[in-house]
């Protein structure tokens, strides 16, 4: 008997700590981001990986921020079939607003199947991620010492871009 009640009591405490538990991920914006509980009124945002191409290679750029702070971490990585390429400068610009992406470290490059890529990350600050995606017509320009090249959204990127600024970056206030 005391068996039983102490395995109905046991069950019953497992049982309701399964409720206080907070989902550590929430998936919304049809996929363009996901929200992440850290703490007590702190939410870190993930923006999905947005394409823009050029006539020699593609860049997936995404972006890290938390509802907190001003800081905004920005990956990107390069995809190139034609020759390595390692930028010293990029810039994401939108006709209102251009904006280079500071403190760039490469973090990934690699040949893998006949394609470079390489992955570097950055800083812009929150402000300036709200100022870029008020317009979506966004075009992404890498520097170095020899070339210049530029990338260009396609009208679902475009959409996307509005669908972030529309429903996440507008609701965020810092």
């Amino acid at each position: 008997m005391r068996i039983r009640t102490l395995c109905i009591v046991l069950l019953s405490m497992l049982f309701i700590s399964c409720f206080s538990i907070k989902p550590q991920i929430s998936k919304t914006g049809v996929n363009l981001w996901e929200e992440f509980y850290v703490s007590p009124g702190v939410i870190q945002y993930f923006i999905k990986p947005l394409p823009f191409k050029s006539q020699n290679r593609n860049i997936d750029i995404d972006f890290t921020f938390r509802n907190v702070s001003d800081s905004v971490t920005v990956n990107y990585s390069i995809f190139s079939e034609l020759t390595y390429f390692h930028p010293d400068t990029v810039i994401i610009s939108n006709g209102i607003k251009t904006v280079q992406i500071c403190s760039s470290i490469t973090l990934v490059s690699e040949i893998d199947q006949k394609k470079y890529k390489l992955r570097q990350s950055g800083k812009i600050s929150l402000a300036e991620l709200k100022i870029l995606t008020r317009n979506n017509n966004w075009a992404i320009t890498l520097k170095n010492n020899h070339e210049l090249d530029c990338f260009f959204g396609s009208i679902k990127t475009k959409d996307k871009i509005k669908s972030i600024n529309d429903n996440l970056v507008n609701q965020i206030n810092n």
